[in-house]
């Protein structure tokens, strides 16, 4: 009777697994994972002022995550519905008055997929949001890359406040991006219009 499996057989099936875990392996270390520390992308398609609250009580994120359910009103005329349990960032203490928050957010079509309250910039006349410094460019310079990882369309052309300008955006990023320069947020043109050096 023949062996089924020869040595040389069980061998070769051995590399083959050993090569296909490696494999697997370095594809997990390389695809970013939790543990990469980058910001997850978030594309901010909805922006805005808030103009009134309405949520339940107790109303706020725990673990990154909604806790209760809330319906935002905002400058434009628009209402969202953040239903319990959406991702998002509540980092505006005054939600009760309104033009004190300002909404950014990850939608799809009209629900909200994650969302940001922010402090609203008064120091700019309501008008602007500081935001933190570019760290990359998408399609082809049309959206900018924040260093929190919020992927927000630029102004064209997006202007650059530096004693030492180096020309172009791409050599600002370079130069100057993420912790190095803040990027200043049109809340009526929805873009960044400008970044600055710090």
């Amino acid at each position: 009777m023949r062996t089924l499996f020869s040595l040389r057989t069980l061998i070769g099936l051995g590399a083959l697994a050993l090569f296909a875990a490696v494999a697997l392996g370095l594809f997990a270390l390389t695809s970013g994972g939790s543990g990469s520390g980058a910001a997850e992308t978030r594309n901010i398609e909805m922006i805005a002022v808030v103009s009134g609250v309405q949520a339940d009580e107790g109303w706020s994120t725990s673990s990154g995550e909604t806790v209760g359910a809330a319906t935002v009103s905002l400058d434009d005329g628009r209402t969202v519905s953040i239903p319990e349990g959406t991702p998002g960032e509540i980092t505006c203490a005054d939600l009760a008055t309104p033009q004190s928050c300002v909404m950014l957010a990850d939608t799809l079509g009209s629900a909200v997929v994650w969302f940001a309250l922010v402090p609203a910039d008064s120091s700019r006349g309501g008008r602007y949001l500081t935001l933190p410094g570019l760290v990359d460019m998408r399609a082809g310079g049309e959206y900018g890359v924040l260093e929190n990882g919020w992927v927000i369309r630029l102004a064209t052309p997006t202007e650059r406040t530096c004693e030492n300008d180096p020309g172009n955006l791409r050599d600002f990023i370079d130069s100057f991006g993420g912790d190095g320069s803040q990027s200043v947020l049109d809340l009526i043109d929805d873009q960044i219009v400008e970044v600055v050096c710090n």
